[in-house]
């Protein structure tokens, strides 16, 4: 029943979680039950309510602790938002300020029963923003709520989506990398599909044991969104430089399952694919993007047929500069100039700065430009080799490539090899974990276990070979279908 009167309301507000925590936590049941009558006195509890204030004045949002109060503090925000004047939601104001400090400390646990109310947040945060013409002002609160949520972020939800877009409008693209650094495994699922008998608040092995449909902590997830998702990430790394983890996305888009033609994302990640397409490729969508991207393909021809002739580089670098007027987002072109640029390294020990622009830059005269962009690629990493600057003269300077990886800008000493080797270590480890996961959840699934029983009276009567590619089409129809739903 809801309050009628500020005195009553309060100490219900404050009645969940016990605080302070008593010696012997809540079992899940418990917490489970709690959590859920509470949030049912805050649905039956009018917006005026919670806007009224405290029994002896001031506002509620001064009283309850985001982290502690978690949905008292949303509800409370959440209605003052709604019925709040346009002043009073703009960026700087209390109120959001307020939403800021709640999307910075929400307890994560407590989260999981209000996943509607948690994205109105996150929205009403993103809507502020991009009204007061500063968009970077929602990337970081967003981004560390979505990590406060799901610390893995390897699960893909809406918000995932919301925040990349956010990024790119805002053009900070550092900012992404928390979350666009965490690969994506799973997505979410039916709550019946887990069947784990787990309740929200429990401990899960994933993050898609609490992020179900059921949860609502996810609008729902269509066949575009991750798509979009990768394609906006790639953008964001190629302005970064950061060409490998781009290509790593290009290629989740580009090899997505499909039922016909390829989609107008996938076209537009085939523009921005350095080469052939990845093997993987559906061979329809592989024909579609083709055709209708002929004028890049081109650019990758010219590369694979004459990396070795001086004169290859130049018609190379026409190409690329024609594809900047055609195309307007061409920018892995880069890896495949740099590549040229880099052949060298492998050929000669040392070369006159004169000869490096006259063998790869757009324009053989332009020392300075070829001077500072060898010089990024040594700061970077890239090169293993040093400029020696004998006179002012820069066509005197010389390209020194070091021959030993122990010395030089790419040396590392042991304990960073070490580190290195400790980071693939735990990252191979992470894989095996959501691969052991998938397997448990496959194992779970309806047409599994009926695909299984088949087997069993198929072997009993004597037809044993028949059945033995069954599984992989029938799990490959689902797994198309799954996506073409979504």
């Amino acid at each position: 029943m809801a309050p009628r009167d500020k005195d009553s309301l309060l100490p219900q507000l404050l009645s969940f979680p016990p605080h302070p925590p008593p010696p012997v936590p809540l079992v899940d049941a418990a917490y489970d039950k709690e959590i859920k009558s509470l949030r049912k006195v805050l649905n039956d509890t009018p917006a005026n309510a919670l806007t009224a204030g405290a029994p002896y004045g001031g506002d509620l949002l001064e009283i309850l602790d985001p982290s502690i109060n978690t949905l008292p503090f949303l509800y409370v925000l959440l209605a003052h938002l709604n019925t709040g004047k346009q002043k009073a939601t703009t960026i700087g104001s209390p109120l959001w300020l307020q939403a800021l400090i709640f999307l910075d400390r929400f307890d994560p646990v407590q989260i999981r029963y209000v996943g509607t109310e948690f994205r109105r947040l996150v929205v009403f945060v993103k809507d502020m923003a991009l009204a007061g013409k500063k968009p970077i002002a929602a990337v970081r609160p967003i981004g560390a709520a979505i990590l406060r949520l799901d610390p893995s972020g390897s699960c893909f939800t809406s918000t995932h989506l919301l925040f990349v877009r956010l990024c790119l409008e805002a053009r900070t693209f550092r900012a992404a990398k928390p979350i666009l650094d965490k690969d994506i495994y799973e997505f979410p699922l039916s709550a019946k599909t887990l069947a784990s008998g787990l309740l929200p608040c429990s401990q899960h092995d994933t993050s898609a044991g609490f992020i179900t449909d059921k949860s609502e902590l996810s609008d729902t997830i269509s066949y575009r969104d991750p798509l979009c998702y990768f394609l906006y990430g790639a953008m964001i790394y190629m302005a970064l430089k950061e060409w490998q983890r781009a290509i790593l996305l290009l290629e989740a888009v580009l090899t997505a399952p499909s039922k016909g033609q390829s989609s107008q994302i996938q076209v537009e990640a085939y523009k921005k694919w350095p080469g052939s397409l990845p093997r993987t490729t559906d061979s329809r969508i592989a024909k579609h993007v083709r055709s209708l991207g002929k004028a890049y393909e081109a650019l990758g021809k010219i590369f694979k047929e004459g990396i070795l002739k001086e004169h290859d580089v130049r018609r190379l670098n026409a190409e690329v500069h024609v594809g900047h007027q055609k195309w307007s987002a061409v920018r892995l072109h880069t890896p495949e100039v740099r590549a040229i640029r880099k052949i060298d390294e492998s050929t000669y020990v040392a070369l006159p700065l004169s000869e490096v622009s006259r063998r790869s830059s757009p324009n053989p005269n332009d020392h300075p430009e070829t001077a500072q962009y060898i010089a990024t690629m040594i700061d970077s990493g890239q090169l293993n080799a040093t400029i020696e600057q004998k006179h002012q003269d820069l066509q005197s300077w010389v390209l020194r490539f070091t021959t030993s990886s122990a010395i030089g800008p790419q040396s590392r000493t042991e304990q960073q090899q070490y580190e290195e080797l400790r980071r693939q270590t735990a990252r191979t480890a992470q894989v095996a974990e959501h691969v052991r996961e998938t397997d448990r959840k496959l194992s779970l699934n309806k047409e599994y276990i009926n695909w299984l029983r088949q087997k069993a009276d198929m072997a009993a009567s004597g037809n044993a070979g028949e059945e033995s590619s069954m599984m992989p089409n029938q799990i490959l129809i689902e797994d198309e279908d799954i996506m073409g739903e979504a």
